[in-house]
């Protein structure tokens, strides 16, 4: 993964991935999916493109980011409910996506959390993961999780690393 992240950041500073009004927008669905008890798994792209993701087993959409589309896509018995949604230059590029879990021991995760941990590990993406069975929203940066973040936390999180 590193020699994927070098020429991909500016020289002077850090580029901005996401805008504050988008971040609003994850940050909402993601509460409002954790208080419905709908599971998620929202990955977000950084410098590192998931074009293999997308195209390997996603649904592309290319489509406007909103909470509403967000809860429209996780909704259960819908066809792209269980799989990932990647967002990339603030748009949501696929849903449905298929993952690679990550080989977790010592610790009971299902298969969302294994799945945001592995694209954590293989890239360097941000993903946001909803439980359903807790109602709980944790964060997966670098391989490892932050759980069970409020909405304040949560932002806090991702606009530091975004």
């Amino acid at each position: 993964m590193a020699l994927s992240v070098i020429g991909t950041r500016r020289f002077w500073g850090r580029r901005k991935v996401i805008s504050e009004a988008l971040l609003d927008e994850i940050v909402d669905a993601a509460m409002e999916l954790a208080r419905s008890r709908i599971g998620a798994i929202i990955v977000l792209e950084r410098f590192v493109p998931l074009k293999d993701m997308v195209e390997r087993e996603g649904v592309r959409l290319d489509a406007r980011l909103s909470r509403e589309l967000l809860r429209t896509i996780f909704a259960p018995n819908t066809p792209l409910h269980d799989g990932a949604v990647i967002v990339s230059k603030g748009m949501i590029t696929a849903a449905g996506c298929v993952l690679p879990l990550a080989m977790v021991r010592r610790q009971s995760f299902g298969t969302r959390h294994r799945a945001a941990l592995g694209i954590t590990e293989e890239s360097d993406a941000v993903a946001i993961v909803v439980s359903e069975e807790r109602g709980e929203t944790s964060v997966a940066i670098k391989g490892k999780l932050t759980k069970n973040l409020d909405a304040v936390k949560l932002k806090r999180v991702l606009g530091y690393v975004l």
